[in-house]
């Protein structure tokens, strides 16, 4: 009977001690985001020495060829078969335009606000779905977007004689995202890593093209090549959390923690690079990440509920493949 009740006792502690699934999906996700300002901050401190140029193209050489080692084992020609070739080029492009415009971003402004403003993806994709996907748009969706645009315009100063240029770019960046995101939505009946590895070779097509088409007399030493590389693992490596994460969690519950890495990144921000924390800046963070909440919100509960179709399914900033 004792043996018996010791048994008991310990299932019982094993069970209370065990992490629920949509714990364990919320922290796996939350590692991602982590992952995702490390790579962030790392970049950061590159293209703050050298062209961003540089930094684009070992970013795409480190990554294709990341993909080719744990996609393309085996049969690496498998990667090559797609149904919509047009569509995986235009996603490829965009995924480079989010990736070139990103690194810019960081080479112009706070990491805080590259990120804040970063985050408006959500808001793009409202304005976008409707017209180019033909889909209704919820009342709260818009009220999202117009919370979301209100933290855009607190960020850049309702003066337009003090509007500072480069706080465009990382616009550029969410536009792009947002339209990779619903590229990446009509790319679902294709193999995962078919996908993944298609944006990825034409992104270092455009990238060597960038790289040949912009001169420089900076080049990269060995260490700081390597930097890159790691940049381009990282980013594949936090990728690949935040798909292990929707795994065990819901999209609907997972998606507004992607906004937890503004805190990140005002953290990097201010402890790595010394930059100052900026109330308008804060305070415009805070509405952007309010308006996509409540857009993320605002979905039905079935497309809430959804898991991703596969590998760079939309999240609720420009991350994921664009790193």
């Amino acid at each position: 009977m004792r043996g018996h009740a010791a048994r008991l006792e310990l299932d019982r502690l094993r069970r209370s001690a065990a992490v629920s699934p949509a714990r364990r999906g919320a922290l796996i996700y939350i590692a991602a985001g982590i992952l995702f300002v490390a790579t962030d901050s790392l970049t950061k401190s590159l293209v703050a020495d050298l062209p961003v140029v540089h930094v684009v193209f070992g970013r795409h050489v480190s990554y294709l060829l990341a993909v080719l080692v744990f996609a393309g084992r085996g049969r690496p020609r498998r990667l090559f078969v797609t149904q919509r070739p047009w569509t995986q080029l235009a996603r490829g492009v965009a995924m480079f335009g989010a990736t070139a415009t990103f690194f810019l971003a960081l080479s112009l402004l706070p990491m805080a606000e590259v990120s804040a403003l970063g985050s408006t993806t959500p808001l793009f994709v409202i304005a976008l779905a409707g017209p180019l996907l033909g889909e209704r748009i919820a009342r709260s969706a818009v009220t999202g977007a117009i919370v979301g645009f209100g933290g855009v315009l607190i960020l850049f100063g309702l003066d337009p004689a003090q509007l500072d240029p480069a706080m465009l770019v990382p616009l550029g960046t969410a536009v792009s995202f947002a339209l990779f995101s619903m590229l990446t939505r009509a790319l679902s009946s294709e193999t995962a890593e078919v996908t993944v590895f298609l944006s990825g070779l034409v992104g270092l097509i455009a990238a060597t093209a960038l790289e040949l088409a912009v001169p420089s007399t900076t080049m990269p030493t060995v260490g700081e090549w390597a930097a890159i590389g790691l940049v381009g693992v990282s980013a594949l490596t936090a990728h690949r959390l935040l798909v292990e994460a929707f795994r065990w969690g819901r999209a609907s519950d997972l998606a507004p923690l992607g906004y937890l890495s503004l805190v990140w990144s005002f953290l990097s921000g201010a402890l790595v690079f010394g930059e100052a924390v900026q109330p308008r800046a804060l305070l415009g963070a805070l509405a952007i990440a309010s308006g996509g909440i409540i857009t993320l919100r605002s979905a039905p509960p079935r497309e809430r509920g959804q898991q991703p179709a596969q590998p760079g399914a939309p999240t609720t900033r420009a991350s994921a493949d664009v790193r």
